[in-house]
């Protein structure tokens, strides 16, 4: 295949799939809140000892278990964000994120020894405790 043609399809998938992304974008959204929803009120749940309380946050967990269930199409918009990524990195080339650099304080490129030393200065420190 020529290449301009590839550019071509390239960009009508892509501007395809954003169009999916953005219809996708509220139960997306709602599906985010009753997953954070039912987090949180399972953890309020395993930490009250209260029988009340446990039958309340046991409500909200199932409201938000709702709410997520209700929302599946989200996974649709995930997977679509995902493809978008995958399909970005693959037309620029890149592969992973590019080699780390750590650097000192100074700028100066680190090298092993700095861990090293850190390594010493976290032992005593351990060994001060």
């Amino acid at each position: 295949m020529n290449h301009q043609v590839k550019k071509v399809l390239f960009i009508v998938a892509a501007i395809a799939l954003v169009l999916v992304l953005i219809g996708a974008l509220p139960n997306m959204i709602l599906f985010g809140l009753g997953a954070l929803l039912t987090l949180w009120a399972g953890v309020r749940f395993q930490a009250v000892t209260h029988i009340g309380a446990k039958v309340g946050f046991g409500i909200l967990a199932v409201i938000g278990i709702g709410t997520m269930l209700s929302n599946i199409w989200a996974l649709i918009g995930i997977i679509v964000a995902w493809l978008l990524f995958k399909g970005y990195m693959m037309y620029t080339g890149e592969k992973r994120d590019p080699e780390v650099e750590i650097l000192n304080a100074d700028g100066t490129r680190a090298s092993r020894s700095s861990f090293q030393q850190f390594d010493q200065v976290w032992q005593k420190f351990v060994n001060r405790r």
